[in-house]
């Protein structure tokens, strides 16, 4: 099992492109913002967060909760956060400890320009905290090049395992800024987690069925090539999106932040986002999503991150434009 573990996160490191730490707890992707919370940050800290939906909506409440200082960037739901107005948050904010950024935004299907967004924080010296729970594994995430310090997903999304697994990495800066943080931790405690994976354990009873998934998933990510999956992504978000365009369906995100491994799109034809679920459900036991919080009732989305190729895209297309007629 040592020497399963420290395979795993070697293999993890390729994934996220970096020679940083992976840390991996049993728990969902939304244990992520907590467990980068409570490591890296006290009460009182000033952050300011990204806010384009409903995850970073969730990561900024959290934030919040927590007692900390959250300087929102928030735009409509459907828009990005531009270098321009984030730099400028940063600025008003003043002496800012971190950065909460939601890299790909999971409600809208809008990809934030993280590289450039993680840049401005780093000029300020302020810690970058990612959420990448729908971007790792589907889209370009170069955590050192980039010089992120927290950038964690779950392993349901893009990594395409069953759910369960929280996978961080974590840099030295990051580690460095844990040793002072003013948080009381336990089960998410860095420290021990730390010293178990490099000694090939975890501080806790690890999830062990399901890092043997995320192993044959990262295996399948390798054999096909990172950049290959990358390109992959792209070259779906943009048929599927084709797609839309051709049934007459108004994708959601702005044009040039479009996400790679989701869609979200306006329900078409009068109909409420529920009555389109269920309609393309029951005749053809294809599931798409509904929209989240102001737009639960009005907008759909439909993944196409992991195990997936055109086949299921075409048939789902099939499918709502069945529905809508």
């Amino acid at each position: 099992m040592s020497a399963f573990m420290h395979e795993l996160r070697e293999k993890g490191r390729t994934a996220h492109r970096t020679e940083s730490d992976i840390l991996i707890w049993a728990g969902s992707g939304s244990a992520g913002w907590e467990a980068g919370i409570v490591n890296l940050l006290s009460p009182g800290d000033t952050v300011v967060a990204t806010v384009c939906g409903a995850f970073g909506e969730r990561f900024a409440w959290l934030g919040g909760k927590f007692g900390l200082n959250v300087h929102r960037v928030e735009v409509e739901w459907g828009r990005a956060v531009t270098p321009e107005m984030f730099g400028e948050a940063l600025d008003v904010a003043g002496d800012v400890k971190a950065v909460f950024i939601t890299h790909n935004e999971t409600s809208t299907g809008v990809t934030n320009p993280l590289n450039e967004l993680a840049a401005l924080a780093r000029a300020k010296n302020a810690l970058v905290l990612v959420d990448a729970v729908s971007s790792a594994g589907a889209m370009e995430l170069c955590v050192d090049e980039w010089d992120l310090d927290w950038a964690f997903s779950g392993v349901q999304k893009a990594w395409m395992c069953p759910p369960g697994l929280m996978m961080a990495a974590v840099s030295e800066r990051a580690i460095h800024a844990s040793k002072t943080a003013g948080f009381k931790r336990f089960y998410f405690d860095l420290a021990p987690m730390l010293q178990a994976a490099r000694e090939g354990s975890t501080a806790t009873t690890p999830a062990v069925s399901l890092l043997y998934a995320l192993d044959a998933a990262l295996d399948a990510i390798h054999e096909e090539g990172l950049v290959n999956v990358w390109a992959r992504h792209i070259r779906l978000g943009e048929a599927f999106r084709a797609g839309m365009v051709e049934l007459g369906v108004e994708v959601l995100a702005e044009p040039g932040y479009e996400s790679s491994s989701v869609t979200a799109f306006r329900t078409p034809g009068g109909l409420s986002s529920t009555d389109l679920q269920e309609r393309i459900t029951n005749a053809t036991g294809i599931v798409i999503a509904t929209g989240q919080g102001p737009l639960a009732k009005t907008v759909n989305r439909v993944g196409h991150m992991g195990w997936t190729e055109q086949l299921e895209l075409d048939a789902t297309l099939d499918a709502i434009g069945a529905a809508m007629r």
